[in-house]
């Protein structure tokens, strides 16, 4: 399984953007805050292992070597990491975040709200991610099937 990251980095790169023009009442832009730097700096963390991730499993394809356990690993990352990173951006953007495309004062159109709300349905779509986890216990870690 391979999760785009597309998607993520384009919110993080609008993210940023924004964080950078916005100015507080008190004249710090938003960037300038050390909890948005260090929620910005872990979605990009996370975009980039995500890349890694998705390259190992091309690489392997590649080799015709396919390993169900890794390709589940990839899915429970990803779709948490999805979910976590678009919590994070959000947060950064503020209450105007999490006004719903179409209203005037929607940040970024109201895109990564709904993208937020959209995420959830990866952590069981495909395979719930406990059912993911029991596959890369067993597949990945050669670990006894739990009861």
């Amino acid at each position: 399984m391979l999760i785009p990251v597309g998607p993520t980095e384009r919110f993080l790169e609008e993210a940023c953007t924004w964080a950078r023009e916005t100015r507080l009442p008190d004249g710090r832009r938003v960037i300038d805050l050390p909890w948005a730097q260090r929620n910005l700096a872990r979605v990009r963390a996370g975009v980039e292992v995500l890349k890694l991730f998705n390259w190992r499993q091309a690489w392997s394809m590649a080799r015709g070597e396919m390993n169900y356990a890794e390709s589940s690993t990839v899915k429970v990352y990803g779709s948490e990491f999805y979910v976590e990173a678009y919590r994070l951006l959000l947060e950064v953007l503020g209450q105007a975040g999490y006004v719903k495309a179409g209203s005037p004062a929607a940040v970024l159109k109201g895109r990564l709200e709904r993208m937020y709300r959209a995420t959830l349905i990866m952590t069981f779509g495909a395979g719930t991610n406990e059912v993911q986890r029991e596959i890369i216990a067993m597949g990945g870690l050669g670990m006894p099937r739990s009861r």
